[in-house]
């Protein structure tokens, strides 16, 4: 009874086998119609028609030219075919041999491509000949022109007219060298291409093409729309921002986009885009500490003891074993250069999914293979905005203008540069360092405005090492005196800041003292630093104030200070 049992499965999957055998290939077109496109890595998802009749049938996608992780790969289907799908994956297909049209297709765009490149190499001659008539013309020029000049001088029209001829030409010359040259490298290549397909189809190599193959069990004859969806690389998003300042209004428009790049080999026309914050090859799993020994570091041995030691029997050992220190480092996420964009978004629709943020295009995007950036819109704020200006002219000439604003959105602002225009004008590049979440409020740089100016000039540097009668004393004094110039060129007041700082002692031989200051400072401990003064001025429209600093450092002449 038990041995009938197993004839009888036997059978079935023999017969199985049969059928697969005897199963009809359906070779389809298909289209990828989505992706979703993670900081690394993409999920796409191509769609295709088809019609089953009953019967078990293998389809077959081609075209699919991407190499991606098959575990990765689901296959959905619907329609009003009642169909099973039986399973999914990549299979290689030995195409026909082509026929002699092709051949002779070949045959005849290789002579082409032979006589453009003799006609290339034609003009190149005539380019090289003009070059030489040049080379003798000037030559020529700078030997009659001396002689000229000692019966007559040559009027000025007469000699610009000769350097602007020869400059005319030169520069033409060098332009159809250069496009000569790209010319020539461009039919040497597509000749090698072609020469390459007729010598693969004279030796009667068949070609290899990578299919997507699906195998249905179909009960009833109908249409059946496939999608299948599987995880490629090379692809890639990251953020940008657009921050537009109207000074006047005391507005500033901050606008995101993505910018999104993939060279998967295929490209993406009209797809339905999500972009996603998720990191699906990072992995779910947090990666474990060992253990962490600390051990005392041996001091390196001399070079006599290394060389005694290395005359010493294999078991020995000069070298103490030391214990190292394990340290896991967490996976981060950092901002990368980004690009601006210029046109007039639509902006996409964003949603929160578990820990990650998916935003949605608002219209289907367009992707080339060829690692160039697709810009897409994700959401626009205004803000009402309270400028600032702040200025460290010790190391800066510059003004940098900035604001405190709030995340009014519900989303997420991820770290990214932020390409600032002032007033229309593009006048440079800051960024937000970090994740500002929504409701939080946290300082735009703006960039520089020239507009404010502010300059520290060195009043005195004086060194006094000497008492009565040159007699070198046994401290030097180092007096240091600095003024501070502000002006505000623009037509409404300005506030700003203006940081300095003196140095501060880290030893008792060395003395700061003599701190002489024309205006109070806010503070001589910005944000907990020692020495680091920080003043708030208010300028009206044209007004300019002055300020000074002086302070004095006192150290023994035979000290070398760090710092100064």
């Amino acid at each position: 009874m038990q041995s009938w049992r197993i004839g009888f499965i036997f059978l079935f999957f023999l017969m199985m086998a049969d059928a697969f055998v005897a199963a009809d290939n359906l070779p389809v077109e298909s289209k990828i119609i989505s992706a979703v496109v993670y900081p690394q890595g993409a999920r796409i998802t191509r769609s295709t028609r088809v019609q089953l009749k009953e019967g078990t049938q293998t389809i077959t996608l081609e075209g699919v030219l991407p190499d991606f992780d098959e575990n990765s790969m689901s296959v959905s289907g619907a329609g009003t075919a009642l169909a099973k799908i039986l399973g999914a994956g990549i299979r290689t297909v030995y195409l026909q041999e082509s026929s002699d049209v092709r051949v002779r297709e070949l045959q005849t765009a290789l002579q082409q491509a032979d006589d453009q490149i003799e006609e290339a190499k034609a003009a190149a001659s005539v380019l090289a000949e003009k070059k030489a008539f040049l080379d003798s013309l000037r030559l020529f020029s700078q030997g009659q022109l001396p002689k000229d000049l000692v019966t007559k001088l040559p009027t000025v029209d007469e000699l610009k007219g000769t350097l602007s001829f020869l400059e005319q030409e030169n520069k033409l010359y060098q332009e159809g060298r250069i496009a000569s040259t790209v010319l020539l490298r461009e039919l040497a290549s597509k000749k090698m291409v072609l020469a390459q397909e007729l010598n693969q189809l004279n030796s009667g190599v068949r070609k290899a093409e990578r299919v997507l193959a699906v195998d249905v069990e179909c009960e009833r004859a109908g249409e059946l729309k496939l999608e299948i969806a599987y995880t490629v690389n090379n692809v890639s998003w990251q953020p940008i921002y657009d921050a537009r300042v109207n000074f006047e209004k005391a507005k500033t428009v901050l606008s995101a986009f993505a910018v999104a790049a993939q060279a998967t080999g295929e490209d993406w026309n009209d797809v339905a885009l999500t972009l996603s914050t998720a990191r699906p090859s990072v992995g779910g799993t947090m990666p474990e500490l060992s253990a962490w020994y600390l051990s005392p570091v041996m001091p390196m041995p001399s070079r006599r003891k290394m060389a005694k030691g290395m005359m010493m029997d294999a078991g020995e050992s000069t070298f103490a074993s030391s214990g190292i220190a394990q340290e896991m480092d967490f996976d981060s996420n950092k901002s990368d250069k980004l690009v601006e964009r210029e046109a007039a978004p639509v902006y996409a629709q964003s949603e929160s999914s578990g820990v990650s943020l998916v935003y949605k295009a608002a219209r289907p995007v367009t992707i080339k293979s060829d690692g160039s950036e697709t810009r897409v819109p994700l959401l626009s704020q205004n803000f009402d905005a309270d400028f600032e200006y702040a200025a460290t002219p010790k190391l800066s000439p510059y003004a940098y203008l900035t604001t405190r604003v709030t995340n009014g959105s519900q989303d997420q602002l991820m770290s990214g540069r932020v390409n600032i225009f002032l007033d229309g004008t593009f006048v440079g590049a800051s960024a937000i360092d970090r994740t500002v979440s929504a409701g939080e409020s946290f300082m735009l740089h703006l960039g520089i405005d020239e507009g404010v100016e502010v300059k520290r000039e060195l009043l005195e540097q004086k060194t006094d090492d000497t008492l009565i009668g040159n007699i070198p004393s046994p401290t030097k004094k180092v007096s240091y005196a600095y003024k501070f110039k502000l002006e505000n060129k623009k037509a409404r007041p300005v506030r700003i800041k203006v940081f300095d700082h003196v140095p501060v002692s880290q030893d008792d031989k060395i003395k700061v003292s003599g701190i002489r200051l024309e205006l109070k400072p806010d503070t001589d401990r910005y944000e907990g630093r020692p020495g680091v003064y920080c003043w708030t001025l208010t300028l009206q429209p044209g007004e300019k104030k002055e300020f000074a600093l002086a302070y004095v450092v006192e150290y023994p002449r035979d000290l070398i200070v760090s710092g100064l």
